[in-house]
């Protein structure tokens, strides 16, 4: 699986949200899935760490053409993709590279990543961190849709445990979907 962390790079956050990161990382890479993030900085960094923690594979989608050029580039992202597309142009290939995401924390840029997983109907979990997008989202929504097609539902989770199990869960009911869609 291609599972995707989706949100800040910044480095001064609640050390809480960094180990939120750092734990889903390394779950991730316990059951062989691989780590795509933004390849930056703060929670990607933190998140990717676990996941080389135990021998993950890391993928870093960065905006710059050149990996000198990226100001906030994590140490620990295995394999660089540069898009050369800008902050907000690789998210494109981000989203359009994993089987699902997981949102902890975040803002703008994480909401902008949310709404393309779920208009590619990609599972979606996120970890609510206090006054952060990953929790404002669920006082924006009527139900656990992001708009009236309610094409992909969105799940919160209490711990990087659930939000895996959740996520991998989901995954697999998208994926035994899409293969009884194809035999019929």
């Amino acid at each position: 699986m291609q599972i995707g962390v989706i949100d800040s790079w910044e480095k001064d956050l609640d050390q809480e949200i960094y180990d939120l990161a750092e734990e889903v990382g390394r779950l991730v890479a316990r059951r062989g899935g691989t780590l795509f993030t933004g390849g930056s900085t703060g929670v990607m960094e933190a998140a990717m760490r676990g996941a080389r923690s135990e021998n993950g594979m890391t993928v870093g989608i960065i905006p710059t053409e050149k990996k000198e050029n990226h100001a906030f580039l994590s140490q620990y992202a295995a394999v660089l993709i540069m898009t050369g597309m800008g902050e907000y142009g690789r998210s494109v290939p981000l989203i359009h590279s994993v089987d699902g995401v997981i949102a902890i924390g975040g803002g703008a840029g994480t909401l902008m990543e949310i709404s393309m997983a779920y208009h590619q109907h990609k599972p979606i979990v996120c970890i609510p961190v206090n006054g952060y997008m990953s929790d404002r989202i669920r006082g924006l929504l009527k139900d656990l849709y992001l708009d009236h097609r309610r094409i992909q539902t969105l799940h919160f989770a209490k711990t990087p445990t659930e939000a895996v199990d959740l996520l991998y869960d989901s995954i697999e009911r998208r994926l035994a979907g899409s293969l009884e869609h194809s035999r019929s």
